[in-house]
């Protein structure tokens, strides 16, 4: 079993793109073209967690479904209209302020076997959280540099509310 930990998630503003895909190799395009935006435009950085760029997951990617998938990047709020404005290619949203259970997968490709260990995880994790529940803003994967400078360290995420017990 993987370790479970959570983290607040303050509101954001994000600059985005959304896209069908199809398939892994069709995945890893979109990703790469996100990447290449990203780095054309050389857009302002949020320190921290926070301010790691992301893909979220609306639904199943596979060679049978195709998502779709989110790139999203957070920009500063005081210069989220401005930064939009130069980049046509990504549209600005808003995202609020959520709680994220979360696990570290690592700087490098998991299987299929690993994404199964993970999920399980985080069964058994929410199975002992009943006031815990998942709320629609997707299941993401988030990329942030490593502290030791070595890679891209990325975690698995879903977002949620602690609900009252009743």
């Amino acid at each position: 079993m993987c370790e479970v930990a959570t983290r607040e998630i303050p509101e954001r503003s994000l600059l985005c793109v959304k896209r069908n895909v199809a398939g892994r190799d069709k995945a890893w395009a979109f990703g790469k073209e996100f990447i290449a935006l990203l780095r054309h435009y050389q857009l302002p950085q949020i320190p921290g967690r926070a301010g790691a760029f992301f893909c979220i997951y609306w639904g199943d990617v596979s060679e049978d479904s195709d998502g779709p998938m989110e790139w999203c990047h957070p920009v500063p709020p005081n210069e989220a209209q401005a930064v939009a404005a130069r980049c046509p290619e990504l549209t600005l949203r808003a995202e609020p302020a959520h709680q994220e259970v979360f696990v570290n997968i690592g700087n490098g490709q998991i299987d299929g076997a690993d994404w199964q260990v993970v999920s399980r995880s985080l069964e058994a994790w929410s199975e002992r959280q009943p006031d815990m529940l998942p709320i629609d803003l997707g299941l993401r994967i988030t990329y942030l540099a490593s502290e030791a400078g070595q890679g891209t360290y990325q975690d698995f995420a879903v977002p949620f509310n602690r609900q009252p017990r009743g």
